[in-house]
């Protein structure tokens, strides 16, 4: 930095101190110790809400296996090839043939 630079630093510094305070400082520390409680009880609400929503997402996720699993096990199985085999009611050979399904 050049002595110009720092005249100017030293100046506006001196403006500052010579410059009186805008406002007291009386409540300060009131003012401080308040918004810290703020929020504390925001944060506090924030993690219960939290909290909830993963209770609630737990649930939805067991409910949707649960009902998936039903699912499955209600259905009838499945039986793979055997569909397209002759003479089985839907197979192509059988549908052309004129046998009803």
């Amino acid at each position: 930095m050049t002595t110009s630079e720092n005249t100017m630093i030293d100046e506006d510094l001196r403006k500052l101190s010579n410059a009186g305070l805008d406002r007291t400082l009386d409540g300060l520390e009131s003012d401080i110790w308040r918004r810290l409680s703020v929020r504390s009880r925001t944060r506090a609400a924030a993690r219960k809400r939290v909290s909830l929503q993963s209770v609630l997402m737990l649930v939805g996720l067991v409910g949707s296996v649960a009902g998936g699993i039903n699912a499955a096990r209600l259905a009838p199985a499945a039986h793979g090839r055997a569909v397209l085999a002759f003479g089985s009611d839907l197979a192509p050979s059988s549908l052309l043939l004129g046998k009803d399904p």
